[in-house]
């Protein structure tokens, strides 16, 4: 059964729109270094919900003191309550950021939701910062943009869990690929193709395995940004600085740790451990890097 949060991501007159945002963002956005800070990948967890505490925290609590000022003697509450609407304001665009940082990367339907998010966002921005300038209804304007922004964070978060843009798509691997205390047997080195990934499976676990002359190496295959499988990605470097590149959105993770290098991915791979005996492949998954 779909909720109502469910409909945006079916508003298919959004996709010129959603587009048209993507292709902006892309292009005026920073990458490398400053893109990653955007997404969140030197905390390894996505920035946009963490920043977004901020104006909906401020906001909140400016939204309590309005209510608290319509008691006896409250009118003084009215200057924290402003503050704070202030802070909400201020701390909008760093947290807008790095929600376009991630939008850039989402699949269609989910860009769909996440422009009717934005537009909440921008909306209950407006109303806070015409608060700030109002003499009169500048408690109105406050908690009418609390509610908004309640709406569209609401929204964010169905777009988080429901529509699964943000978690990590490979944590469950580790799980799948049993307890990974013993090593299993994924086939013959000599079926393996030099250089070239392939796809191989401990249980119900997908693996991206690599040969490299007589050594093997692997990482899950299903990608931790939005579960697209590595094995098809691109393999570039040698040695302990051999990485895959995910065909989808161009995450890049080293195999010898499973560290994201670049791109919009923010959980590392969980690794997986190899070892050739008697000319056949064993593998464990190792599990998430700490």
């Amino acid at each position: 059964m779909s909720s109502l949060f469910d409909a945006p991501s079916r508003w298919t007159a959004l996709d010129p729109l959603a587009a048209r945002a993507k292709d902006t963002a892309d292009r005026l956005l920073p990458g490398g270094a400053v893109r990653g800070l955007l997404h969140g990948r030197p905390a390894g967890h996505p920035a946009h919900p963490a920043l977004a505490m901020v104006p909906v925290g401020t906001s909140v609590s400016a939204l309590l003191l309005d209510v608290a000022s319509l008691l006896p003697g409250g009118r003084v509450l009215d200057v924290p309550a402003r503050g704070l609407a202030a802070v909400s304001v201020a701390t909008v665009a760093p947290t807008a950021l790095a929600g376009w940082a991630d939008y850039v990367d989402l699949h269609p339907d989910q860009q769909r939701t996440a422009i009717v998010h934005a537009a909440g966002n921008a909306v209950a921005a407006t109303l806070w910062s015409a608060s700030l300038l109002a003499r009169r209804h500048a408690r109105l304007l406050r908690t009418a943009g609390t509610l908004v922004a309640g709406a569209a964070g609401a929204l964010g978060g169905h777009l988080a869990y429901r529509w699964a843009a943000g978690p990590n798509h490979a944590e469950h691997l580790v799980h799948l690929a049993g307890d990974g205390r013993e090593f299993t047997d994924i086939g013959s080195l000599a079926d393996l193709p030099q250089d070239r990934p392939v796809q191989r499976w401990i249980g119900d676990a997908p693996l991206c395995v690599l040969r490299r002359g007589d050594e093997v190496l692997a990482l899950t295959d299903t990608c931790t940004h939005l579960g697209a499988a590595l094995h098809e990605g691109e393999v570039s470097g040698t040695g302990g600085a051999t990485t895959i590149t995910c065909p989808w959105h161009a995450s890049r993770f080293r195999f010898a740790d499973g560290d994201v290098l670049d791109g919009p991915a923010t959980a590392p791979q969980p690794t997986v451990a190899t070892r050739v005996a008697d000319g056949r492949v064993q593998a464990r998954v190792v599990g998430p890097p700490l």
